[in-house]
């Protein structure tokens, strides 16, 4: 957006042109206790080349792991992306329109909209998938919705613990103003039990959600859990980290009915906690109750080979009111990303980014647990790429001193989420961390004592 600088006259003129006469006249819908008074504290005006320095010199305070090692994850991963997918993105036959409704000047979009959604039905094993939603946490809110459209008579809503916190927190926010039951199942060590899963309602169940691996990184029982949410008449919502599909088994096979998860990891970066993009599949069953856009094979007037969106009734623009979402865009440039990295990796790379990820994390979780002092949270529990460790003193204490003294960037502090865990740090380690850095970590943590 294009900054216009507007002078006192500019304001009064454009206050006459709707028939008020001040700014405080405009805000009059806004109730008081809400707006702010008086001056804001932000000192006095600066001149162009001086905020430029002040700005950089308040940059300068961010640590990034671009700088530091980091072993940082709870939903945010690093992976290597090549520097053929920030070139390939910028072609120019992908600068068609952002919302594909004419196929004849969008076909560059469209034709990367179906291979993504290609993509995605290989890696969980699903038969329809769309033109990505905005984020993880919205992916699964969306899987759930379309169980409960699926599922018109259900009220009630079952979620593992071992969702992000986060996405747990976009359940309730969804639910509680849907008049639906959100019933959340605790974790017995680190994992889901799929028998509390069937106790824990009669009847009257939508969707059963959960993810794999979970935000603690034990692999769930993906098949149990699956046969809990259909004994239960309901829908198998599945959260996954798409990296770990290169070595796990596809949900799809395991009985899941929708799965989703976030899609940063593929091709993209943390870019500073954003932008991401989510990824939604389901089974064709369901495939007029699934959100956002989806784009179709089909062949054009002269008999060639064209893309166009299908099942436009879904769509807002058609529908309004009676869409199946409130989502009026997708995430395409991210998704687009992720589908040039996947169209470089290839099947074999991929498997043999996986085994990285897999080869590693175990490596360091072998080495940290046999530090005095240090153990494995859930010892007995399989996991891919993050774990769980119970340190000698707090997470924080670990973290501090990481960063204070070795310039590593640590694990999440679990305890920042409950007072009870504070020794508990959560460990993600993936192919950018080579195993000069693991070393490296657990010299450092055999000082912590």
């Amino acid at each position: 957006m294009t900054y216009v600088q507007n002078t006192a006259q500019d304001q009064a003129d454009m206050l006459a042109a709707i028939g008020m006469k001040s700014t405080d006249e405009l805000w009059e819908t806004i109730p008081r206790p809400c707006r702010f008074e008086g001056d804001l504290d932000v000192g006095p005006a600066l001149t162009e080349d001086v905020l430029v320095r002040h700005m950089r010199e308040i940059a300068k305070r961010n640590v990034a792991p671009d700088d530091h090692t980091s072993f940082l994850g709870a939903g945010t991963y690093r992976h290597f992306c090549p520097a053929l997918v920030d070139n390939l993105v910028m072609r120019t036959e992908f600068w068609t329109a952002y919302t594909p409704y004419q196929p004849e000047a969008s076909q560059g979009t469209l034709t990367t909209i179906y291979e993504f959604q290609s993509l995605i039905c290989r890696i969980t094993g699903m038969e329809v998938a769309n033109a990505s939603v905005y984020d993880g946490a919205t992916a699964v809110i969306e899987g759930v919705m379309l169980a409960l459209r699926a599922k018109r008579k259900a009220d009630k809503v079952i979620a593992s613990r071992g969702l992000h916190p986060d996405t747990i927190a976009v359940l309730d926010t969804y639910l509680r103003h849907l008049d639906v039951e959100l019933i959340l199942v605790d974790l017995v060590d680190g994992a889901t039990p799929s028998d509390a899963v069937a106790a824990a309602a009669e009847s009257g169940v939508a969707a059963v959600a959960f993810q794999n691996p979970n935000f603690h990184g034990v692999v769930e029982d993906v098949q149990s859990l699956c046969d809990a949410a259909h004994d239960l008449d309901g829908l198998a919502v599945v959260s996954v980290d798409p990296i770990s599909l290169s070595v796990l088994e596809a949900p799809g096979e395991q009985g899941a009915d929708v799965v989703c998860g976030e899609g940063t990891p593929m091709g993209n970066e943390p870019w500073y906690g954003g932008p991401g993009f989510g990824f939604m599949a389901s089974r064709m069953s369901t495939v007029r109750q699934m959100p956002a856009r989806i784009a179709g094979e089909t062949t054009d007037a002269d008999g060639k080979r064209a893309v166009v969106l299908t099942f436009q009734t879904r769509e807002q623009h058609i529908r309004r009111t009676k869409a199946t979402s409130n989502i009026c865009t997708s995430q395409q440039l991210m998704a687009l990303r992720a589908t040039i990295w996947a169209a470089l990796l290839g099947k074999t790379g991929f498997e043999k980014l996986g085994r990285t990820n897999l080869s590693r994390a175990h490596y360091a979780a072998d080495k940290i647990a046999a530090l005095p002092g240090w153990s494995l949270t859930y010892p007995e529990r399989g996991f891919f790429k993050e774990f769980c460790v119970t340190a000698p003193v707090t997470a924080a204490e670990v973290n501090r001193r990481l960063m204070g003294e070795h310039g590593i960037i640590g694990g999440f502090d679990l305890g920042r989420l409950d007072n009870a865990r504070s020794h508990e740090w959560l460990v993600a380690v993936t192919d950018v961390n080579s195993r000069e850095e693991i070393d490296r970590l657990v010299a450092a943590l055999e000082t912590i004592k």
